[in-house]
């Protein structure tokens, strides 16, 4: 029999309906006042029947108050939630970490005897809950020794004492744990460990990975371990976690940073081997829906060209333009990011008439100063080319003018964009 708890979780996630689809004798089944075992053991109701039927016999708990691991079991439901895109179950998952945060603190001692309840505390904590309760727990003595490093040491990472939080991991036990449990502390000495110590935290980040796959745990391992192994140099594998990620949690309401972590991931690449980065990006993304993976070409291409990139931009751009049913805004700017990023190839004129069509309303004002930036180096081409001694042959486009000329171009540029830069 599902708990008023359950039922009143449902309603918050599906809506009132699930309440009526549940029937009114769950309703009026109230839970306990008190906590933990002593308050479940007292929870029976008026609607138990009596064993043989005569009177005075024994009456059976049909409720009781939800117990600290039922209450986890609700928040990793919502965090897999998350992982689906469900915008909502942030929301959610907020009010149920605040709503029991007291009911933990003040359960009966005798709560914590449950190993399924010690687990869940930890993991309350690290999915955002109240430290008071490990902080109790602690002060009380509530629990045995064995059980103290892996306490103290999520204290310390929840309070951001990363050094202490490492060392006391390090005397916990993964083999035999419960594999959320464990794929959770994998999760947690990845981030430890991944700006220190990459080497470790990767192998980590795989066993989170594997413990709790098509989970939460699962969408940041992959999300924080592609980053870390680029930057390791394995490209290839990275390219694998990537495409990991957008196969199983593109609708994820992390997402976009992801999506961030990738284009910064791949215009980092570019700058030495562009025309093989944005194959390896192209087939990274083939399976997102079209308008997705032209936000990230434009990305990469905005991305690239702050930078100074100017070859990756124009090629990831022109990549995004390639693709059917680019909105007005989007198309504008592509079409800017193309062509500030080919002033030095381009016919001052025809770069000129370009920019000239993009209507400055549908960018964004960073964009904007992108666009002053590329009018400022098509001022720049011109102006030397009125330097030009008399008589001197015109060049058709600043890419066959003097090599200064192009220089000029691109360093205009690379000074105009230094204040777009992150």
């Amino acid at each position: 029999m599902k708990t008023v708890f359950g039922v009143a979780l449902c309603a918050l996630i599906l809506g009132t309906g699930a309440l009526r689809a549940e029937g009114g004798g769950h309703g009026e089944a109230a839970a306990s006042g008190g906590h933990g075992v002593a308050a479940s053991a007292a929870a029976a109701t008026d609607a138990a029947s009596p064993a043989e039927g005569g009177e005075g016999a024994e009456h059976w708990a049909t409720t009781r108050a939800p117990m600290p691991f039922d209450v986890m079991r609700s928040v990793q439901f919502l965090q897999d939630q998350v992982a689906r895109g469900n915008g909502r179950a942030i929301r959610v998952q907020a009010l149920l970490l605040r709503r029991f945060g007291r009911t933990f603190l003040e359960a009966d001692p005798a709560v914590w005897r449950d190993p399924r309840n010690f687990r869940s505390v930890v993991l309350f904590a690290l999915s955002g809950g109240t430290p008071d309760v490990l902080e109790r727990l602690m002060r009380e003595k509530l629990l045995d020794e064995t059980q103290m490093p892996l306490l103290e040491g999520t204290l310390a990472y929840v309070n951001n004492n990363l050094d202490k939080a490492r060392k006391k991991f390090a005397e916990v036990h993964f083999e035999g744990m419960e594999p959320v449990l464990a794929a959770q502390l994998h999760l947690v000495m990845g981030q430890i460990d991944q700006i220190d110590h990459p080497e470790k935290a990767i192998p980590h980040l795989d066993q989170a990975r594997l413990l709790a796959p098509g989970t939460l745990i699962e969408e940041a391992s992959l999300r924080l371990g592609a980053m870390l192994v680029d930057a390791s140099g394995d490209h290839a594998r990275a390219d694998q976690l990537a495409r990991r990620y957008f196969d199983r949690f593109a609708d994820s309401t992390y997402a976009g940073n992801f999506e961030a972590r990738f284009t910064a991931m791949v215009t980092s690449r570019a700058s030495e081997q562009a025309d093989e980065a944005l194959a390896d990006m192209s087939d990274v993304i083939a399976s997102l829906p079209d308008a997705r993976r032209q936000t990230l070409y434009l990305a990469a291409a905005r991305r690239s060209l702050v930078e100074g990139n100017l070859h990756f931009a124009k090629a990831a751009a022109d990549a995004a333009l390639a693709l059917p049913g680019l909105a007005p805004a989007d198309q504008d700017r592509a079409e800017l990011y193309a062509t500030a990023s080919s002033l030095g190839s381009l016919k001052p004129a025809e770069a000129r008439a370009t920019l000239d069509a993009i209507d400055r309303a549908q960018l964004h004002p960073e964009d904007g100063k992108l666009l002053d930036a590329a009018y400022a180096v098509l001022d720049s081409i011109d102006a030397t080319l009125a330097q030009m001694p008399p008589g001197a042959a015109a060049p058709a486009g600043a890419g066959e003018a003097a090599p200064a000329i192009l220089a000029q171009a691109e360093a205009a540029l690379a000074q105009s964009s230094q204040v777009l830069k992150p």
